[in-house]
This record gives structure tokens, sequence and C-alpha cells, in this order.
């Protein structure tokens, strides 16, 4: 089933039509039947990964093939190196596979395509090859996110999971604690600000991107406002949502957040942090091993990290996007079998522990991150992972990249003072019902 790049592009043909038929005129059946079978005779496989995240050196894609071929002498995985921003990925594979490509045979994307992916046949849907008690051994909001229609479409691999990172030699130095709400971290900010400690006293992503969805996602959990319903219909209203926006504006209206955040990706902030210019920072997981770097970081050894704070009251603390990366099966590859092994394979104990000894990343499997080897690691988002609450974000649809340009449109004007709180969030729900209706913002 060639689906063109324009229909794909646009969000997807309608919900379902990967449950239904098969790929490449084979019906869904004789695709599973294929899948479910992993071949005797010699095969190679292609796998579509971008650079994971090292913390030794070595190439952490590689060990996980090797560990693959061993356990199967008779296949073989070439890598195909993927590109590393996501909606650059995003665009490049689709382009492939809409073509009905066979090759990448597995695919390595964000844990924000399932929908998209499965409701355009571009996935392979993977629930009935899994074992019932597949998914009790990874996080409840990584399945939630790898579903669609009740069909599952991806293969968990690793979560980015997000913290807040602070100096803790400023903190002592002024003698207050570690902020467990965005109220006080805004008081604690402005002291260390006006005391001339540091320019910026919270740093994080705001610009006209998938980085800033993933903050106003957190952002709105903590105010307890959803985006969708559970139906899949536009949720986002109300004071909590107001709250959310609100907060965002407060931070650079007050200077706690320099304007510039509306430009600003991971890396921007990182830069700020590590280069000694900020007291918090919302990263990713990743940015403990940048900030614990003394070859590149100024404030190697002065660094902290907990999860995100909450409002002040009863509203939920430790939340973080659940981000991260899994494992398509191509449905028009011709090495089905393989390809269904191989995406197991690294969502498995041997895999995920490569992960655990070698990547920047935390591995999908929660059971690996309690054992010994994870506190050797040195890295405390790995033993701190399970404290989080992680939440989706609104990808329950096919139309997701356009339902996540309407949040980070709306939440980037009102981070840089081009709307209110109420005129934002008002703006974002007209425009998520727009693309929730398959039209063009």
């Amino acid at each position: 089933m060639a689906l063109s790049r324009r229909t794909l592009l646009a969000g997807g043909l309608a919900a379902g039509a990967g449950l239904t038929s098969g790929c490449a005129g084979k019906p869904l059946d004789t695709l599973l039947t294929q899948a479910a079978h992993v071949p005797r005779t010699p095969a190679t496989l292609v796998w579509w990964v971008p650079e994971i995240p090292s913390r030794k050196g070595p190439v952490v894609a590689d060990l996980i093939i090797r560990a693959f071929e061993r356990r199967h002498p008779n296949l073989r995985v070439r890598k195909s190196n993927a590109l590393s921003a996501t909606d650059a990925n995003r665009a490049a594979v689709t382009t492939q596979l809409a073509g009905a490509a066979p090759t990448p045979d597995v695919y390595l994307g964000d844990t924000t395509w399932p929908a998209q992916f499965g409701a355009n046949s571009l996935a392979l849907p993977v629930q009935t090859l899994l074992p019932k008690d597949f998914w009790a051994d990874y996080p409840a909001a990584l399945r939630r996110v790898s579903e669609y229609h009740g069909a599952v479409y991806a293969l968990p691999f690793y979560t980015d999971s997000s913290f807040l990172f602070y100096r803790k030699d400023l903190l002592a130095k002024h003698g207050l604690p570690v902020p467990r709400t965005w109220e006080e971290l805004l008081r604690t900010a402005r002291r260390i600000q006006r005391a001339g400690d540091a320019a910026y006293g919270f740093l994080w992503q705001a610009s006209v991107s998938e980085s800033l969805t993933c903050n106003v996602t957190e952002f709105l959990a903590d105010a307890q406002a959803p985006v969708l319903d559970k139906a899949g219909g536009v949720a986002l209203d109300g004071s909590g949502a107001e709250r959310a926006f609100a907060l965002m504006r407060e931070l650079t209206e007050t200077g706690v957040t320099p304007r510039t955040v509306t430009t600003y990706v991971e890396a921007d902030s990182q830069d700020a942090f590590t280069g000694g210019r900020g007291v918090f920072l919302r990263n990713w997981s990743y940015a403990w091993g940048n900030a614990a770097d003394r070859s590149a970081s100024k404030v190697a050894g002065r660094v902290g990290v907990v999860p995100r704070p909450g409002f002040d009251g009863d509203g939920p603390r430790g939340v973080s996007c659940a981000g991260g990366w899994s494992n398509f099966v191509n449905p028009n590859s011709r090495q089905l079998g393989a390809a269904v092994a191989f995406a197991r394979f690294c969502a498995g104990e041997e895999a995920q522990m490569i992960l655990l000894k070698n990547a920047g990343v935390i591995p999908a499997l929660e059971e690996v991150l309690t054992r010994p080897e994870a506190r050797r690691v040195g890295d405390p988002t790995l033993t701190r992972a399970k404290e989080l609450r992680l939440v989706a974000r609104p990808v329950q649809t096919p139309y997701y990249p356009q339902v996540s340009k309407a949040l980070y449109t709306q939440a980037n004007a009102v981070t840089g003072g081009r709307a209110t709180p109420a005129q934002a969030v008002r703006a974002a729900r007209a425009d998520i019902r727009t693309a929730l209706e398959g039209r063009a913002l």
C-alpha cells in the first residue's frame, strides 16, 4: 500500500487503516504469519538508527548489533545512519516508507510516531506477536504512546526523561534548599540572580518546535490540565491550562528566564547552563553526562539533579514528558520474521543492559534500573528515573504533528509576551480543533 508523501505528511489516512489491510498487496494476516517466524536461512536486515548517545565512547548501536548476531548467527544487521533531528528524521523515513520500500526493515523512531505511522500502514502492528505480559516490565506511559486504536506499532528501546538540574554550590552559598515547587524556584532564582551569582535563574526550551511541546506538556500536567480527552477530542481549557501558560509568561516577565528562551532548543539551554550562566535547567537525562564532563563543562562537580517541581498545592511533582525512541517494523520488509526478532531483542534484557552500561540514555526496561550496575554507572538520572511521573504528549491521533504545532505556536507567543495566558489557551484550543479535523494550521 504505497502512500504519497503529501498525504502522509498532511496527517495520514483514516484511523485504523493499518489494522484492516496489509502492504504491497498482502493481507495483514499473511504479514503477521511471516513475522512470527525467525528465518533459519541467512538474511540481512537494515536498521535505520541515529547515533545513540554514548557514555564511554563505543558506538552503542554496533554493540547491540554484535550481541544480536551472536544470538542469531545466520542473521546480519546493517546500519542505515538516520538523522539526529526528530522532525527531519521523520520526514526522511516517511518519504522512503511511503514508496513501499522494503528497507529499512527496522527503524528507530520517536515515541510520538505510532498513531501517525500506524494509521498510514507504515508500521507493522505487532501486538499479536508479543506475550500477554510483555508490557508489565515497561512504564505504563510508554505502552500508551506505543498504541493506536488498540494496536501496538512500536517496541520500546530507550526513554528520554526530563529532570531539574541545579547548581549545588549556589544553593549552598545562599543556604537554600532545592525547590519543590515552581513558586519556590522563582523566589530562589531571583535571590541568586540579585546577588550577582548567575545571569539566568531557570533555563528551558521554548523555541517554535517540538522541544516546546514537551515543555508545555509538562507544565500542563503540573496544573492537571489535559490537552486531549480520552476520546481524542480537545480538552485544553480552564484555569489549569491558564495557570500553566501564566507560569511560562512569568518566567520571562520576571527575568528568571531570558527572553531569548523563545529561540532555545535543548542544546542552547544546556550550553548556557554548563557555561555557568544558570542556576536551574530543565533538560533531558542525557544532559547529566554533559554537565558532569570536566573537559566541556564549567560547572562539573557542582551540579545536582532531581525530578521537576510542581505547583503549590496538591498537584503532582516529578512530572516528565514521556520521551524516547522505539523500534518500528516496516510492513514491506522482505525479512519480517528477522525484523521482529531484532526489534524484540532491542527491547529485551541483553540489549537493555548494553544501554545501561554504555549509553547516555535511560533503558526502557524498568527492572535493569534497579540493578547494582545502575548505581555503579554514577548517573543519578538512572537511579531516580522510577521517581518520575511520566506523561504522554497528545499523541493519540494521526494528526499529532499539527496538534504539536498548535501547542508550541501559542506557548511561544505567551512566553514571548505576544499573548496573554487566556488568549493563548483560547487560540491553542481553536488550533487543536482545526488540527484534529485534518485541516492545515
